[in-house]
């Protein structure tokens, strides 16, 4: 297999079998005097050729199975690398030194020699697993936020994008531009045809106020409970119950222990550490590990409680448990490098394409970077519709350098009808604490800014505990409006023109709001703002 995706075969070979085929393959390498790289990537190539269906949730496509190739035969970009090189370079001189063993008919050593390629191979088996489990982690969890914002129908596009590319720059540009870019560009249009802005003279600026609500109308988002797969169940459960989170800490623990030889492994950041272990708890290694962990640490405790009696196993027993901790402990850690892998290098195919539809504002999401839990995926969604609409308003006026900002602008909203209800609301104070959203019906804003602006308001009015303490979950919980705001510095402006007001009329033309009815309003605004 050198770059062609595996089939659909029968049972998996036994072990002597596989050790044919890999013998078979290295042999022709040599042959044709192959370089250590390429024999490398070979031989994983005829590991997943060979072990493919014993691979829980191997992608049927070929895109995605071309992911995982390049994801495990990769050479740069991620500290666990190492991890794999070392092991495949290890096994290639084991099956050399296995074949020559077999040849004398050194039983002993062929046997020891056997196991130690079994066991390596089983290794590189689980990284592949850690990256299966990973990108299939990754695409159901885009698909739950496809399914949830834009609807059933839009469904068929992401399918269409999981089966053109594989998992890399180009499939996340293709991801954004259909389910962001596209939709931002369609909603401005719609703005700028529909007049639904408003430009006003506020302070030393001239302000084009769009609505952020305006743009998440090209949303189609569902109520329907969206039932999760299994993977994605059981990352949930890592992350969120009691037992799935003590798992996956003990599990991090173990990650982090056993990855602290490679040479790079300060590159791994702790957030890295943490997604790869909950990856890690979808494999049923987690389970066992953490089954025979429990099992030592009680074994001690009672060792350290009565010293004085002895372990009734012998040492056989001793040695054959110890043997069997420690594949487990080697195989849950093989899954977190793959798993590790896949997230860091699928993180960093993400952000390279998002610098171009968010150059700007790249810096200001990258916490969020190596994380694609459904919560942080629905945090990244909102960002990029925001920043890839203010993005394109920058590069309108870009020419104009500094004498033009866009910005946004944040207040938090509530229904009118939740405030209405709430015991001991006066009018009064309801006037205080609220004002109308003129933009949306039915809807009021906070007027304090901060946290600690609503604190001071709510302590200036003395209200009832319940009704304080309502109010503050209230504030906590509220939604936000958000303004999208062009703002043009008219001294700026006025300080390189020689006619203001034509030059202000451009630059509303610039931005497609001239608007072409016979009364012009912005007209008026244009004449405050230009200095008598």
């Amino acid at each position: 297999m050198t770059e062609s995706s595996p089939q659909a075969t029968g049972p998996r070979l036994d072990k002597e079998q596989r050790l044919i085929a890999y013998q078979k393959k290295l042999r022709a390498l040599k042959e044709r005097s192959a370089l250590r790289e390429v024999m490398e990537r070979e031989l994983l190539l005829e590991f997943i050729r060979i072990n493919h269906s014993s691979i829980n949730e191997y992608p049927l496509l070929k895109a995605q199975q071309k992911s995982v190739v390049e994801l495990l035969c990769g050479r740069v970009g991620h500290p666990g690398y190492e991890y794999i090189h070392k092991r495949i370079a290890n096994f290639i001189v084991l099956l050399a030194h296995y074949e020559k063993a077999v040849k004398v008919k050194d039983t002993a050593r062929a046997a020891e020699l056997q196991a130690g390629l079994i066991n390596t191979e089983s290794m590189l088996i689980k990284c592949v697993q850690g990256i299966v489990y990973a990108m299939a982690l990754i695409t159901d969890n885009f698909e739950e936020i496809v399914l949830r914002y834009f609807g059933q129908d839009a469904l068929q596009d992401y399918s269409k994008l999981i089966e053109q590319h594989q998992l890399n720059e180009q499939f996340w540009k293709a991801f954004v531009e259909q389910f962001v870019a596209s939709r931002v560009e369609e909603a401005h249009k719609e703005i700028l045809s529909g007049e639904k802005f408003d430009i006003s003279k506020e302070r030393s600026f001239l302000v084009i106020r769009f609505l952020f609500d305006d743009i998440l109308s090209k949303l189609n988002p569902t109520n329907q409970k969206i039932e999760k797969t299994r993977i994605q169940k059981s990352y949930v459960f890592s992350r969120t119950e009691f037992e799935g989170r003590k798992q996956a800490k003990l599990v991090q623990n173990m990650l982090v222990k056993g990855l602290s030889s490679l040479s790079q492994v300060k590159k791994i950041s702790a957030n890295e550490f943490v997604q790869a272990s909950r990856i890690i708890c979808i494999d049923s290694v987690a389970k066992d590990f953490e089954v025979r962990y429990q099992e030592q640490v009680l074994q001690a405790q009672a060792r350290k409680e009565n010293p004085e009696k002895s372990d009734d196993r012998d040492q056989e027993t001793v040695k054959k448990e110890q043997k069997e901790f420690k594949f487990l402990l080697d195989q849950l850690i093989a899954v977190g490098v793959g798993a590790a892998i896949a997230i860091g290098m699928t993180g960093d195919s993400l952000f390279k394409a998002l610098e171009e539809f968010i150059p700007e504002q790249i810096s200001a999401i990258r916490p969020l970077a190596r994380n694609f839990s459904v919560p942080t995926l629905e945090k990244m969604l909102f960002f990029l519709l925001e920043n890839n609409t203010i993005h394109i308003l920058r590069e309108t006026g870009h020419r104009e350098g500094g004498k033009i900002q866009v910005r946004s602008g944040r207040a938090r909203r509530v229904p009118e009808a939740e405030v209405d209800v709430l015991p001991n609301m006066s009018k009064i104070r309801k006037k205080q604490l609220f004002a109308n959203d003129t933009t949306r019906e039915g809807m009021l804003l906070f007027k304090a800014k901060t946290a600690k602006q609503f604190d001071g308001a709510l302590s200036m009015l003395s209200l009832e505990p319940g009704l304080h303490e309502t109010l503050q979950g209230m504030w906590k919980s509220a939604i936000f409006r958000v303004d999208i705001m062009v703002l043009i510095n008219l001294e700026q402006v006025a300080r390189t023109t020689t006619n203001l007001k034509v030059k202000l009329a451009e630059l509303l033309e610039l931005y497609g709001v001239a608007k072409k009815q016979a009364a012009r309003p912005e007209d008026a605004v244009i004449g405050d703002a230009v200095p008598r």
